[in-house]
């Protein structure tokens, strides 16, 4: 093995250098990082992943990120710097074109459109190629959707969440992957990269929407608002004649239209009649929406309840309310969900209002989910309590995962005096109706001062704990 061979197992997100010597991102996955979109001067933090190829990491000057539901990698330091997966690049500044070729698949895609070509033939990209900036560099650089990109070109990839890693193979270049996932479950792991199971397009849709001439897929973004139980579509500026307009929409199955504007934004309601899961995709000239249960919609469905809330200010102590902290630790789980593409969670609340108990393990029923956890701070007459514990009724190992990270996420070592173990507690409500693997955390004690403190500060870390036990619970 010569000295360039050699160099070649430290690739980035494409694939193996084999050829030219690279310098490995400058920051590790799961840490954050800085960058600013070209074309809206919007700067924004991400959570840095890698590419993998023949189990290592791939070398890049910088590192993936994921948007929306999509990872994003450089279409240079990947599909075009390294030559061992066989694929070239090109860029053509005046019409922001990338180019990219394996073999006899050619891919052409447009920068900030997600309408791309394959052999001359279009489709639609989960998510536009980019031109950002990576603002510790003080450099640019064209990201590209890592997950079709890959297939495309005839590539086998895959999602690794413990890796935080795009996994690159080899696969046959006879004919590209397709570009929606398989409807069919998997055992062990999600081939697409995505939570999405069922995916809207052209030929599979629920309603299909006519977009304005002129109208760009940046001015448009969706909610989930499941529990009004409608999806809203939010256009900026002022369109409430055209999407008014009945011939503008075809509607297959049955929900609600309604439209609405407010504060520079058009708001378009499709309201269904128990919560459902949706899919939205958007060529240039239609926004397709496809709904159904949200079991048939997404492979991973996760509930995750904030304890309290509202008028029920639970546990208070050396000024703190357990209502607000338990807030803050789940908004931080949310923050590291919202870049991980392959689960779909709901959260019972994310601002201060009071579900009911049975509105709490009723929203996990409805949906169908595979996990639910209550994060809740505990209390006692004694000052001195201290101490994590995990409650459960009957998934006693799923429990144990959650435990494990819960005193992570609190600096604590398992075994030691802050260690307060599993509980068995079939009577808890949010335990004995929930129909999935559950538990409820008991972070530490809002009584103890210096305790109650410690999770103040460390509710960023508790929720990064958390939110990887939760994936951990799938392995």
């Amino acid at each position: 093995m010569n000295k360039k061979q050699i160099l070649c197992t430290g690739l980035s997100l494409a694939l193996l250098l084999s050829s030219v010597i690279t310098t490995p991102a400058s920051i590790a996955a799961g840490k954050y990082f800085k960058i600013q979109y070209i074309h809206s001067k919007k700067k924004v933090k991400k959570k840095a992943i890698n590419a993998r190829y023949n189990n290592k990491v791939i070398s890049t000057k910088i590192p993936g990120y994921i948007e929306g539901s999509t990872s994003m990698y450089s279409a240079y330091w990947i599909f075009g710097h390294c030559s061992s997966l066989g694929t070239k690049y090109s860029y053509s500044s005046s019409k922001k074109r990338v180019t990219l070729q394996r073999n006899s698949q050619k891919l052409v895609m447009t920068l900030n459109s997600r309408t791309a070509t394959l052999n001359g033939k279009k489709f639609t990209l989960p998510s536009a190629p980019r031109k950002i900036r990576y603002i510790a560099k003080k450099k640019n650089y064209i990201m590209v959707p890592g997950d079709i990109v890959a297939k495309k070109l005839g590539l086998n990839y895959s999602w690794n969440n413990r890796l935080l890693s795009g996994v690159i193979s080899k696969g046959s270049t006879a004919k590209p992957a397709p570009s929606t996932p398989s409807n069919t479950k998997p055992q062990t792991s999600n081939p697409s990269g995505s939570t999405t199971k069922i995916t809207a397009s052209e030929s599979d849709y629920s309603i299909r929407i006519k977009k304005p001439d002129g109208l760009s897929s940046s001015s448009i973004s969706s909610n989930d608002d499941y529990w009004n139980k409608q999806l809203q579509i939010i256009i900026d500026g002022d369109y409430r004649n055209f999407f008014n307009t009945a011939s503008n929409r075809t509607i297959k199955d049955s929900l609600t239209y309604k439209v609405s504007y407010l504060n520079g934004k058009t708001y378009i309601n499709l309201i269904t009649s128990t919560i459902k899961g949706f899919s939205v995709t958007q060529t240039d000239s239609y926004i397709y929406v496809k709904y159904a249960a949200p079991k048939d919609m997404f492979y991973r469905i996760i509930v995750i309840d904030a304890g309290h809330g509202g008028k029920d200010s639970g546990a208070t102590g050396n000024g703190y309310i357990e209502k607000n902290m338990t807030l803050k630790i789940v908004q931080n789980i949310k923050t590291n969900f919202d870049s991980d593409p392959l689960y779909k969670v709901y959260y019972t609340r994310l601002s201060d209002w009071y579900p009911t108990l049975t509105e709490r393990y009723d929203l996990a029923n409805t949906v169908n989910a595979d996990r639910f956890l209550s994060v809740h701070i505990n209390s006692a007459d004694s000052a001195s309590a201290k101490g994590t514990e995990t409650l459960y009724k009957d998934y006693k190992t799923y429990a144990n995962v959650i435990h494990s990270s819960s005193l992570s996420g609190m600096g604590y070592t398992k075994g030691s005096s802050y260690d307060r173990s599993l509980v068995y507690r079939p009577g808890l409500a949010v335990l004995r109706g929930t129909k999935m693997m559950s538990a409820l955390a008991e972070m530490g004690f809002i009584s103890n001062s210096t305790e109650s403190a410690r999770i103040d500060a460390r509710s960023e870390a508790i929720g990064s704990a958390l939110y990887q036990s939760l994936c951990n619970s799938f392995n």
